[in-house]
């Protein structure tokens, strides 16, 4: 987990993450013949796109965790048509001055800022939604965000919940369960929320349904993979991770 949070400017955020002066070349020097040559491809591919670069040094630093906002942006630029922005800032209020307000605006705006908000202020009419920009992703946050680009190439999967429930079960950390007046339904929470008391199965909660489809699609898709049974969903997500995760997806949902 992060432990000091920093005030940065827009220029000084982007040059953290994508590198102080980028270095040109698409091949880095603790990738190539090192544990991380697995990454290679993909980050070749994510850095000839323009999605994500290295640093002055000749490295990429695919160990590095990245924060929510950070995977966002890479989001925004491998998918630039997806603009739900309509030119206005975030509806995010913890997004509306970072760095990454234009991402946030572009890729959640109007329908998607309620259901993937981490959490909800305010009162009727005026809620406030919170998105945690700085928070570090996981796996389950990649999947999440992952699925709008689904929703907008028209793949989503809409399965029975009887299928979601045989889906989860195949992994050891697959939580599904009932809800309560204590849980979190937020989308981004990684527990599915299934009432399975009454004679037919039901979405327990709000953005049940949009977080199993999440599931069910991504996972049937092989962007997101299982390791001896273990999806990881809360797993924070590496850089080498996070462009192999994007360059999954590009190539399921780009014709």
């Amino acid at each position: 987990m992060l432990k000091k949070k920093w005030l940065i400017t827009p220029l000084v955020a982007t040059t953290l993450f994508f590198g102080q002066s980028a270095f040109a070349a698409n091949t880095f020097s603790d990738v190539e013949g090192t544990k991380y040559e697995w990454a290679a491809e993909s980050i070749r591919s994510m850095v000839d796109k323009g999605v994500v670069k290295g640093y002055a040094d000749g490295t990429f630093k695919p160990s590095k965790t990245i924060t929510k906002a950070e995977f966002v942006h890479m989001f925004h630029k491998l998918f630039p048509e997806i603009d739900h922005s309509s030119g206005k800032s975030s509806d995010f209020v913890d997004a509306r001055k970072h760095w990454a307000n234009k991402d946030f605006a572009a890729i959640f705006n109007g329908d998607y800022v309620w259901p993937y908000a981490e959490s909800v202020g305010g009162k009727y009419p005026n809620y406030l939604f919170y998105v945690k920009p700085d928070k570090p992703l996981t796996r389950w946050d990649v999947m999440m965000i992952a699925s709008l680009r689904t929703d907008y190439t028209n793949q989503t999967l809409h399965p029975e919940i009887e299928e979601v429930i045989s889906a989860a079960a195949q992994y050891k950390d697959m939580k599904v369960r009932q809800a309560n007046y204590n849980d979190n339904f937020s989308a981004y929470y990684p527990v599915l929320y299934i009432d399975k008391t009454g004679e037919e199965y039901s979405y327990d909660g709000d953005s049940q349904d949009q977080k199993a489809e999440a599931f069910y699609t991504l996972t049937k898709m092989g962007v997101l993979t299982a390791n001896e049974g273990y999806l990881r969903p809360k797993a924070q997500v590496t850089r080498a991770e996070a462009v192999t995760l994007l360059q999954r997806l590009y190539e399921a949902t780009t014709k």
